[in-house]
């Protein structure tokens, strides 16, 4: 049995407005068009399979997340990351101010995984997690996820 060392809850829906539907929707639909015409059905079928994905998976996902660090590991929501399966963690910030926790997993193909935090909770948590994992220096956003935030992907 493990001890709650802490625990958060965040809101991850993303408040799109409606002309972002409107575009996206027929961004899929101009470019599967043009490249049906231009005989490229295979290019057709997978932005059809990419479209439907994104939406499936968006639609599915839950609005709050709940966060807990343990003693043995990090549960977020419903899946455990054992503290010897995370490499190191650190805050990623947007103009001085925390935004994400990134966990660095010792994973081959998900390497990374952000959690929402703010400010307040930013120290609670760097006590909790700096008596297991190790931490690295602060980092900035890059600029695909500046884009990423901006286009609300």
């Amino acid at each position: 049995m493990s001890d709650n060392i802490y625990s958060w809850k965040f809101n991850d829906t993303k408040n799109r407005w409606k002309m972002w539907y409107i575009i996206a929707i027929s961004i899929v639909i101009w470019s599967t068009i043009w490249w049906f015409f231009t005989k490229q059905y295979g290019l057709s079928f997978i932005i059809l399979l990419i479209a439907w994905l994104y939406y499936f998976v968006e639609n599915n996902s839950v609005d709050t997340v709940e966060v807990k660090i343990t003693t043995n590991w990090i549960k977020i929501d419903w899946v455990f990351y054992d503290y010897s399966s995370i490499e190191s963690f650190w805050f990623i910030y947007k103009s001085e101010s925390p935004i994400w926790l990134r966990l660095n997993l010792n994973k081959k193909g998900l390497r990374y995984i952000d959690v929402k935090i703010t400010r307040k909770n930013m120290s609670d948590i760097k006590s909790s997690l700096s008596n297991y994992i190790e931490e690295s220096d602060k980092i900035e956003l890059t600029i695909s996820e500046k884009m990423i935030n901006l286009l609300k992907l």
